[in-house]
């Protein structure tokens, strides 16, 4: 028989920590699972320490090359036979009663779309250092939250069904990486509710190499503003989704006060790009700018705008207002460099020919 639980396990280079995952699986108060363990090419030996387990429920599915996390999670899926699927990666720890809890919880919520516990981040040395609480916010109030700011939710200990994940996720980004669990969040409440739990049942291991301000200042952050664009794209799912309409004046009530529009399906572009621009972020306001240039880039469409909306080329030149100051420090400073370089390069060229010229006369 099948079991009901299938966790979802990526791994990678968690030789230190993957014996401590284990070992927390197999402790359970609810056996009725199966562990998949996706080792995406690792480095370290890490297979090693997975093979040491002779649990049949623990499996190890190994990739021939290093695809990413969500790759990952894609072979995992793949080779899942449960009702439920749990998310959590090889370097975490469940508590006890854990699957329990997170079993009981799917059963009681036929029609949540996802279960988030709360999480403890512990250190390399398994030592609790804080809680990672997720707020408690409704699910008009959490996708507000995602698409007007950034992420309100973790993903170590995420439970679903299995055809909710098929009908909705699979198959996963590839090339998300930094944002990849957000989009799922985004995905998810789209099309229902989720259940935020009050226990903690993950001990989230916290990594202070890679969790820190000079990280999110180096590739991490520029991944992100990468991967942003992609991101808010997700939202444009809607337009896909009965009762689109309905959802966007409750999530976007106050944005639908402060503008004076109504959302439509049938340009839902534009009513996205416009609330986008009221986002305290940066680059959420420049893909709502992109959103409204789309939708009046046609004939057809700036016809469109100007039933619905009353919407004029006059009005769209005012919306560039929308974007702060920022951008235009950016412009500057990149003439500014711009011409420094040049200088310099034709200082260069100079002190060239003045060296030749100096041997040739030598």
């Amino acid at each position: 028989m099948s079991p009901k639980i299938s966790i979802l396990a990526p791994s990678f280079n968690h030789e230190n920590f993957v014996g401590f995952f284990i070992q927390s699986i197999l402790a359970q108060s609810f056996s009725d699972f199966e562990c998949i363990i996706v080792d995406d090419c690792s480095t370290d030996r890490n297979v090693q320490e997975i093979l040491k387990c002779k649990d049949a429920r623990i499996k190890l599915v190994q990739h021939p090359y290093n695809q990413g996390i969500n790759a990952s999670l894609n072979t995992a899926f793949e080779n899942a036979s449960g009702e439920y699927l749990v998310f959590l990666a090889t370097d975490d720890i469940l508590e006890p009663n854990a699957l329990e809890i997170l079993h009981q919880s799917l059963e009681q919520n036929p029609n949540a779309k996802a279960i988030y516990p709360q999480l403890m981040k512990i250190d390399k040395d398994n030592q609790k250092l804080e809680i990672l609480e997720v707020a408690r916010r409704s699910r008009y109030e959490l996708l507000h939250h995602l698409f007007m700011k950034g992420n309100c939710l973790t993903s170590p200990g995420m439970a679903l069904r299995k055809s909710d994940f098929a009908e909705i996720l699979y198959p996963l980004d590839r090339a998300m990486c930094n944002y990849q669990d957000v989009q799922m969040h985004i995905k998810l409440l789209l099309r229902g509710g989720v259940v935020l739990l009050d226990e903690i049942l993950v001990l989230y291991r916290f990594d202070e190499r890679t969790n820190n301000i000079s990280a999110l200042n180096g590739n991490t952050f520029k991944r992100e503003n990468m991967e942003k664009s992609k991101l808010m794209d997700t939202f444009l799912e809607l337009k896909n989704i009965a009762g689109a309409e309905e959802l966007c004046k409750s999530v976007f009530s106050r944005e639908i006060k402060t503008l004076n529009i109504t959302p439509n399906a049938s340009i839902l572009e534009y009513f996205l790009g416009r609330v986008a621009l009221l986002s305290p972020i940066g680059l959420n306001r420049m893909w709502g700018y992109h959103q409204v240039m789309e939708s009046y880039a046609s004939k057809e469409g700036a016809q469109k705008l100007k039933e619905l909306y009353n919407f004029e080329f006059k009005d769209y030149l005012k919306l560039i207002e929308s974007l702060d100051e920022a951008h235009t420090k950016i412009y500057l400073k990149y003439k500014k460099y711009k011409r420094a370089f040049n200088a310099t390069l034709t200082l260069s060229l100079v002190l060239c020919i003045l060296l030749i010229a100096l041997m040739i006369k030598g």
